[in-house]
């Protein structure tokens, strides 16, 4: 790398390779990475993942997996973007030390130098193809996100139906039960429902975020979420045993005090006289409308007034059967009782106990008052006092008549119905049966077509864009903006001719002279022929046009024949205007662009016409006609054609239409400040405006101004008018120009 050369070449080469790289393989790799990563996510072979909450149900997609589906392909994005810039990196690197080991100072000085050139342009272009990748792939994702924002609010308003509609379902129904089950009794508030298929437990069976109307198991099975609940087997979620049907609706009486064997023994006579058999397992018996839960809590469970406090069935039952053999202020039945007594003081009064029964087990026989005296003969008037006061009907009863009590604490008036006990269903015991997730196959591949969608919007945008079918404000105004962009509005003034629109009426064209043959309307713009002075009778010739009016002049061509410019010298000529009787604005050929063509006789470019600047308001112009030379030169000279412009914009569109009206429509893709110009008219005419033109044209809408021309007395034939409409945007400032011939009837004709 001594050479100076040599080391530019070098520099060169590797700013190439980088740069192309960048551009040619990095680029599209990062693009293609993103697409694999879409397809893997959202494509046929997407896996799906069980609930991590534990619930053997699938949620869900646009409640819980569409957008861990959506941040899963943004990060695995910004891997794969980080895996492909460092291979990136790592091609640039050993480019440089490829480039450095053929340095004769040796590979570590050469790589260094290198590496110090290349890292501004290596950052540069990882920069740039990093933005641009980013760019590609953030507008599909928030496309994919707009999708499914949209779709998760449809599914909220599907939930919220169907949410409505459960719970109103469940409104009327009996509400919280306790569990059958002895060794339970604690209140289901939502039994567990098993999949009839595979087994699997669904503790929340309810509209919500594993799905609206249906639920899917993890075996494939739909289970209904609102219509057919009760159709599943129910368990308790407590105990976990089934659940009988028509357990929600059952009478609960529960047996208080006394020690638990005695109260086993006033349990099994119990079931016995509601014709069941004893040990029952759950006690649930038919009696009446109603079936009638005989509910007899662990041994233990009336043991302190803690163990109390959590038998939850309490505030459950309809009634309490108080078992009492000793009515002694020490005895354990009597401990129970207040316990249980303390227990009903502290619950609403809506769930309380509606019948309390004494059973004093040493009153052989008798009625509640027979009963009573024997209980305060034997000091139990204490007892008494307090079932009194806890303000519930009691009624004290013998143990010998047990028969009916149940009933009559319960409400269900009637006898046991033949079927005895309401039993659970037979304990179900799926196998083989494998665990099938669905994979969302519609609302995933939904998604795919939204990324895939986002990946062609741009393009398709461009497109849409380019060709202007887009209203000017979607999107946000992008259209508006890109047509601001695209078209600024001081690239739409152009130069108009104005001797293309002439017609017999307009303009007025005079000469000094004219050969029989060849008048000067041969030399309008899109005539055959030309204007000559040949046989002049003087040498000063000279050709007029008048406009009838002042109008803003900005450029006058004159060409004529090559063949009759002969010499190294160009044609002689001048151009000036008039304002009436006053000459402005005299021009001289010393700005002017000539028209030349090759070959001359000597060899050198002949000079045939000029474009000829001239920024003036005139009323008519004289183009003269002459040499400075020779007198043969001067009459042989043929005007081929001339030509006299001003300056308009395309932004607006003018259309004179009868009546004085004048259509403006603005042809950009963004609204215009606009300001309506009186018209120029000849002398004698008179135009006012009627109404009020808008300060604001929107874009692509047409506004008709309309003015009322009053001609002057005995006019006749056709009187020119010139339109103007300004146009601002940003600061600056064009006009919209456009020519009509007038009839003094209101009639009109466009010249633009």
């Amino acid at each position: 790398m001594a050479n100076p050369a040599v080391l530019l070449i070098m520099i060169v080469l590797l700013a190439a390779l980088t740069v192309g790289h960048g551009v040619l393989v990095t680029l599209p790799r990062l693009v293609l990475s993103q697409l694999g990563i879409v397809w893997r996510t959202f494509g046929a072979g997407a896996a799906v993942a069980a609930d991590p909450d534990g619930e053997p149900a699938v949620p869900a997609y646009f409640r819980v997996t569409a957008l861990r589906d959506l941040r899963a392909a943004w990060w695995d994005g910004l891997d794969e973007h980080t895996r492909v810039v460092g291979d990136a990196e790592r091609f640039v690197d050993h480019c440089v030390g490829g480039f450095a080991r053929q340095s004769r100072h040796g590979t570590t000085w050469g790589r260094r130098f290198l590496a110090a050139a290349m890292t501004p342009l290596l950052v540069l272009t990882m920069a740039a193809v990093i933005l641009t990748a980013t760019a590609l792939s953030i507008l599909p994702l928030l496309f994919t996100l707009l999708c499914w924002a949209l779709c998760r609010v449809l599914w909220t308003l599907w939930w919220l139906m169907w949410a409505a509609v459960e719970r109103a379902g469940r409104a009327p129904g009996p509400g919280p039960a306790p569990c059958p089950y002895g060794d339970c009794g604690r209140t289901v508030l939502r039994p567990v429902r098993l999949c009839p298929r595979c087994g699997a437990r669904h503790a929340a069976l309810t509209p919500n975020r594993y799905g609206a109307l249906h639920h899917r198991c993890r075996c494939g099975t739909r289970l209904p979420a609102v219509l057919g609940v009760r159709r599943l087997d129910a368990c308790c979620p407590h105990c976990r045993n089934p659940l009988p049907a028509g357990y929600e609706r059952a009478r609960v009486v529960v047996l208080v005090g006394g020690p638990p064997a005695q109260r086993t023994g006033v349990h099994r006579q119990g079931l016995t006289a509601l014709g069941a058999p004893p040990g029952s397992e759950p006690p649930l018996v038919r009696a009446g409308r109603s079936p009638l839960l005989w509910f007899d809590p662990p041994g233990d469970a009336y043991r302190s007034q803690e163990s109390v406090a959590r038998l939850e069935i309490l505030g459950r039952a309809d009634g309490l059967l108080l078992v009492v053999d000793d009515p002694a202020a020490h005895s354990a039945a009597v401990h129970a009782v207040t316990r249980v007594l303390h227990v009903l003081s502290a619950l609403p009064a809506r769930r309380r106990p509606r019948r309390l029964a004494l059973l004093y087990t040493r009153a052989a026989q008798g009625d509640d008052t027979a009963v009573r005296a024997e209980l305060a003969a034997a000091d139990g008037g204490h007892l008494l006092r307090a079932l009194d006061r806890a303000g519930i009907p009691v009624r004290c009863v013998p143990a010998s008549a047990l028969a009916g009590i149940p009933q009559w604490l319960a409400g269900t008036p009637g006898t046991p119905g033949p079927g005895g006990t309401l039993a659970p269903p037979p304990a179900r015991r799926p196998g083989g049966v494998a665990v099938r997730l669905p994979r969302h196959r519609v609302a995933r591949n939904g998604l795919l077509l939204a990324h895939l969608a986002g990946f062609a919007t741009v393009p398709l945008v461009l497109v849409l864009l380019q060709a202007g079918v887009l209203p000017p404000r979607a999107l946000l105004g992008l259209p508006a903006a890109y047509d601001k962009w695209r078209h600024p509005l001081t690239g739409s003034v152009h130069q108009v001719d104005l001797m293309a629109a002439a017609t017999p009426d307009w303009p007025r064209i005079g000469v000094s002279y004219a050969d029989p043959g060849h008048p000067p309307s041969a030399a309008l713009p899109g005539r055959t022929g030309y204007w000559s002075v040949t046989g002049a009778p003087k040498n000063d010739n000279w050709l007029r046009v008048d406009f009838g009016m002042p109008l803003p002049l900005s450029e006058v061509s004159v060409n004529f024949d090559p063949d009759t410019v002969e010499g190294i010298f160009s044609p002689s000529f001048d151009l000036e205007g008039q304002v009436g009787a006053r000459t402005v604005g005299t021009s001289h050929s010393g700005a002017w662009q000539a028209h030349t063509v090759g070959g001359g006789k000597y060899g050198i470019a002949k000079t045939y016409g000029y474009d000829i600047p001239y920024r003036h308001t005139v009323d008519s112009i004289r183009i003269g006609v002459g040499s400075s030379w020779d007198k043969d030169d001067r009459n042989e000279q043929r005007l081929r054609e001339f030509n006299v412009r001003w300056r308009s914009s395309d932004a607006l569109r003018l259309r004179p239409a009868d009546g004085g009206r004048l259509r403006i429509k603005n042809t950009t893709a963004r609204d215009l400040a606009v300001v309506v110009r009186p018209p120029r008219l000849p002398a004698g005419w008179h135009a006012t405006l009627v109404g009020r033109p808008p300060r604001v044209l929107r874009a692509q809408d047409t506004y008709e101004a309309r003015w009322r021309i009053t001609a002057p007395e005995g006019a006749a034939g056709h009187a020119p008018v010139a339109y103007a409409v300004d146009a601002t945007e940003d600061g600056h400032t064009v006009t919209s120009r456009c020519l009509a011939l007038l009839t003094a009837a209101g009639g009109s004709e466009s010249l633009c």
